[in-house]
C-alpha cells in the first residue's frame, strides 16, 4: 500500500517549459488535433497496427503490440522523413548541431490496449543517442500509459532551473509525461524511463531511435548497432 501511495505522488508535468529543464522536449508536429482520437487513417497508417507474418509469433496478447517498421520502405520514406524534418528545429536546438549528425537506427510501432495482460514497460534505457516518440492514436477514454522518467538530463541551450525537485537522499526524482496526439516527445536514449500500466482505452505510437553518425561520439553501446 505504501508503494502505491508513493507512486501516486509522482507528478505529471503539463508545462512544456518545465519539461525542457527535466531533459524532455515535447513538440507538436501535426496541427488541428483537437477533438480527434486518431491520425492513422488520414496519414494512411492504419496498417501499422496489423499483425504481419514477421510479428505474428510474438503477438500472444500478453504484452503491448510491437511491430518493427525499419524495413518498410514506404513508411521510412514517408512518415519517418516527415517526422524527422518536422523535428529538425528542436533536435538542432537541444541535442545536436545539425540534423545530419544523427542517423536513424530503428523505427517501430507500439500499440497499447486493454486486451494485453501486461501493458507496462519496465524501467530501461533506449539503445539510442536520441529517441523520438510520436503519438498517433489516443482514445478519448484513455487513462494511464504515461512515460515515467527517472532523474533529469541537461539539454543544449537549456539552463538548469528551480523546477528541479529536491528529493530525499538515496532517492531519484521522478516525473510523468503524457503522450499527446500529434506531438513528439524527444529525449536522450540514456535517460531512464518506463511506461506505466494502461488503465483504460488505447493508444498507438511510433518510436524512432537515432544514433550519432560518428560512432565515436555515441553512448549507445549496443553490439551490432552500427552494422
Amino acid at each position: 500500500m505504501a508503494a502505491l501511495l508513493k507512486e501516486a505522488t509522482v507528478k505529471t508535468i503539463e508545462d512544456d517549459a518545465v519539461l525542457l529543464k527535466k531533459g524532455v522536449v515535447r513538440h507538436r508536429i501535426f496541427e488541428n488535433c483537437e477533438g480527434k482520437t486518431s491520425l492513422l487513417n488520414e496519414l494512411n497508417l492504419a496498417s501499422i497496427k496489423e499483425v504481419s507474418p514477421f510479428n505474428m509469433a510474438a503477438e500472444d496478447g500478453e504484452y503491448a503490440f510491437y511491430k518493427n517498421l525499419k524495413e518498410d520502405v514506404e513508411i521510412v520514406d514517408g512518415i519517418v522523413k516527415t517526422i524527422t524534418e518536422r523535428c529538425r528545429e528542436p533536435i538542432e536546438r537541444h541535442f545536436v548541431e545539425k540534423i545530419t549528425d544523427i542517423v536513424l537506427d530503428d523505427v517501430f510501432c507500439i500499440n497499447y490496449t486493454m486486451e494485453h495482460a501486461d501493458s507496462r514497460v519496465q524501467r530501461h534505457k533506449d539503445p539510442s543517442d536520441i529517441t523520438v516518440n510520436i503519438n498517433l492514436e489516443r482514445s478519448e477514454d484513455m487513462e494511464g500509459s504515461q512515460v515515467l522518467f527517472y532523474g533529469t538530463k541537461r539539454l543544449k541551450g537549456v539552463e538548469e532551473g528551480e523546477e528541479n525537485v529536491k528529493v530525499e537522499e538515496g532517492e531519484e526524482e521522478r516525473f510523468k509525461v503524457d503522450t499527446k496526439l500529434g506531438c513528439v516527445t524527444i529525449h536522450r536514449g540514456d535517460h531512464p524511463h518506463e511506461v506505466t500500466s494502461l488503465e483504460k482505452g488505447e493508444r498507438t505510437n511510433i518510436v524512432m531511435t537515432f544514433v550519432y553518425a560518428d560512432k565515436s561520439k555515441s553512448s549507445a553501446n549496443f553490439s551490432g548497432l552500427y552494422e
